[in-house]
């Protein structure tokens, strides 16, 4: 039987790029896999899980530092993605679909990021896992024909003050005798998303250059919007779109046009073609955090969603000439 359980779990981990099918197909194997394992599932051995505390899941690092933040001592909260891997085409593994079937709480983003939630959750053998979504605060991506949800609300610190509202909110009717605790720490670490707002504020108020260039797909819409920035991605919302030659060439005018000095790529993928462009037109190249995850060295080194996003203000200063 464990040849068996390992072919399967081995099945259901995301392929190479070039055997990858789409996100929804990949989902259809999801109910069957975890029906078919949780029959199994005292045999592979326990999760651990501490008893006596609220048992979280975020599925984006974001959230998970949030939630941390609120319950403090009180509640154990694990991040779901696996350190450096991309939330926009994971899904989850058996060792995921176990934690999920013992939580109390799944806190995450919406189906616009996570659409594996959804069927997931319908096929779990269990009644105790509250769901707890972010979606009605994401706003329809900034394109000509904008059509989806652009999920990456946490890159907007006063968006976050809601989020962290709600988990009070939500984690209060869990733990009703910790809500005063809960809304104590939630205080704290929103007085330090303020500070950060502000140091935004001033730190981006005199920049003689307000265009974002990202070698990477458009997650900065968020921060860009609230600072009176610029974004232009070359990949949009998709982080596998292919850059089209006549999308090239228009951003090569504007960066001659706007005299643009610096290129920025996503922390943690490969900035091939920032690299290319900073060699044909001398721009510095500069790395910014998206905030979804960890690369494995971040974690070792206990690096903070305001610790990331403090080292973005910083790159973003240098890149635009800031005063």
């Amino acid at each position: 039987m464990f040849i068996i359980i390992q072919v399967i779990i081995t099945s259901g981990l995301p392929m190479a790029r070039k055997e990858r099918s789409s996100r929804r197909g990949r989902l259809n194997l999801i109910p069957w896999l975890l029906g078919f394992l949780l029959c199994f599932s005292p045999s592979i051995g326990a999760v651990s899980l501490e008893k006596n505390k609220l048992t979280i899941l975020a599925s984006v690092f974001s959230l998970f530092e949030f939630c941390q933040a609120v319950v403090g001592e009180h509640g154990q909260v694990e991040l779901l993605l696996p350190a450096g891997v991309s939330p926009h085409d994971w899904q989850p593994r058996f060792s995921e679909l176990v934690k999920l079937q013992k939580a109390d709480v799944l806190a995450y983003i919406g189906e616009s990021l996570e659409p594996w939630v959804k069927e997931l959750v319908s096929s779990l053998k269990t009644n105790n896992l509250n769901l707890l979504s972010f979606e009605d605060l994401c706003f329809l991506q900034e394109t000509e024909k904008p059509t989806e949800l652009d999920p990456h609300i946490w890159l907007d610190f006063r968006l976050d003050g809601q989020i962290i509202e709600r988990l009070v909110q939500f984690f209060s009717k869990l733990e009703p005798n910790l809500s005063a605790e809960f809304a104590a720490n939630a205080a704290s670490y929103v007085a330090k998303l303020q500070e950060l707002d502000s140091l935004f504020q001033t730190g981006l108020g005199k920049c003689p250059q307000r265009t974002l260039i990202i070698d990477g797909h458009g997650a900065f819409s968020y921060l860009a919007k609230r600072y009176g920035l610029k974004q232009i991605s070359l990949q949009g919302l998709n982080p596998e779109a292919e850059l089209r030659p006549a999308q090239l060439r228009k951003v090569l005018e504007l960066i001659k046009q706007e005299k643009i000095k610096a290129i920025f790529f996503e922390a943690g993928s490969n900035p091939r073609l920032a690299r290319r462009l900073s060699g044909e037109l001398q721009l510095k190249v500069l790395p910014l955090h998206p905030g979804h995850n960890l690369s494995l060295a971040d974690r070792q080194l206990r690096k903070g969603f305001l610790d990331l996003m403090k080292e973005n203000l910083k790159n973003i200063r240098e890149g635009l000439g800031c005063e």
